[in-house]
Formats: C-alpha cells, sequence, structure tokens
C-alpha cells in the first residue's frame, strides 16, 4: 500500500468516527483534519469535501460487507430463504449506513448520484453473485427457471429501487426521517412471489 493510500484509509477511518459522533451534516473538514492529525489544506489534497470522503469509504465498507455477505447466504438452506436473506441483508446494511451516519435528506440528495456512479461496478458483482445462486439452484431444486442472469437482475434493481422510491418521497416531502418498514415488506413478498411462481 502506498503512503498516498496509508493517508487516506486514516483519513477515512477518522472520518468515520466523526461521522458517527457527529452526523455527517454537522461534521467539518475541521473536525476531520483535527482527527487525523492534519491540517485543512493538507486534508484537500486527498478530498473536495466531506461527502467525497463519506462515500469512498462507504463503499469500501459495503464491499467488504457484501463479500462477508455472500459467504453467510451460501450456508442458508434453500434457495427462496438464500434469496431473501442476501437482498433484505443488503437493504439493511445500505439503509443503516445512512442512519449511522445521520445523512440528512438533503444531503442524501446530493450524494446520490455520485455514490451510485460508484455503486455501479459492486452491483454487478452482487448481480453475477445472485446468477449463480439461482443457477445452481434451478439444477438441484428443479426450478422452471430459464432466464436466471435476467432473474438476478431484477431481484437486484427492484429491491434499490423500492429503497430509492422512500428516499425521494422523503426528499420531495421535505420529511426529516425515512421510514423504510413498508419496503422491506415488499422485499418479502416479492421473493415470496417469485419463488412460488417457479416451482414445480
Amino acid at each position: 500500500m502506498s503512503k498516498k493510500e496509508l493517508v487516506k484509509e486514516k483519513i477515512g477511518r477518522s472520518a468515520m468516527q466523526c461521522f458517527a459522533k457527529f452526523g455527517l451534516d454537522k461534521t467539518t473538514l475541521d473536525d476531520i483534519a483535527q482527527a487525523v492529525g492534519l491540517n485543512k489544506a493538507s486534508l484537500y489534497y486527498y478530498y473536495k469535501n466531506k461527502e467525497d470522503i463519506f462515500i469512498e469509504v462507504a463503499l469500501k465498507e459495503g464491499e467488504d460487507f457484501i463479500n462477508s455477505l455472500q459467504a453467510t447466504t451460501l450456508l442458508k438452506e434453500g434457495i427462496e430463504n438464500r434469496t431473501a436473506f442476501y437482498l433484505e441483508s443488503r437493504f439493511n446494511y445500505y439503509k443503516n449506513v445512512l442512519n449511522m451516519n445521520r445523512v440528512s435528506v438533503d444531503t442524501l440528495n446530493k450524494i446520490l448520484p455520485r455514490f451510485f456512479e460508484l455503486y455501479h461496478a459492486l452491483m454487478k458483482r452482487e448481480k453475477i453473485f445472485l446468477t449463480q445462486l439461482l443457477e445452481k439452484a434451478a439444477k438441484e431444486e428443479n426450478l422452471m427457471m430459464t432466464d436466471p442472469e435476467n432473474t438476478a437482475s431484477v431481484l437486484i434493481n427492484l429491491t434499490d429501487a423500492l429503497k430509492h422510491s422512500v428516499e425521494q418521497q422523503a426528499i420531495l416531502k421535505g420529511e426529516t426521517e425515512i421510514d423504510y418498514t413498508q419496503s422491506l415488506q415488499d422485499i418479502k413478498f416479492l421473493v415470496s412471489l417469485i419463488f412460488t411462481g417457479i416451482r414445480k
């Protein structure tokens, strides 16, 4: 790991501690610089703003989480149970990242475009993992599934859409809290509906 990467890792750890303590909105670059032992000017060499730090660190942590989640998912019994566990767990993880760091609806609206631009590569890996799960299950559990790849893509896209929909509604209504309860129930129903339909 290069010196620059080591410093960025240290900045990321310190920033996440500040975000957890003060919230993303109330944390300043001065807070982060002080926590990491740099001056604010030095911080600008690595990051343009605190939102960039948050997005980069959140995605790195997200990648680590997804790797761990995929390993845990493989230990579950049955494809319906595995699929539901995987989709609900990733939904809860991304939801909790925002809640843990107390991201306001206004800030969420500002960072989402950049977040999704960077998240795209990770989502492609998630779709490959789910496709492989479905392909294996189609053979072993006698499922009537002609296109596991498209099914995996639709499942990931729909669960993300359910999450984004409730976030966008909160942004449009100017709400300060986001309630994801219905979205999680919809994910469970979606998985149940799909597997009820493809079992012989």
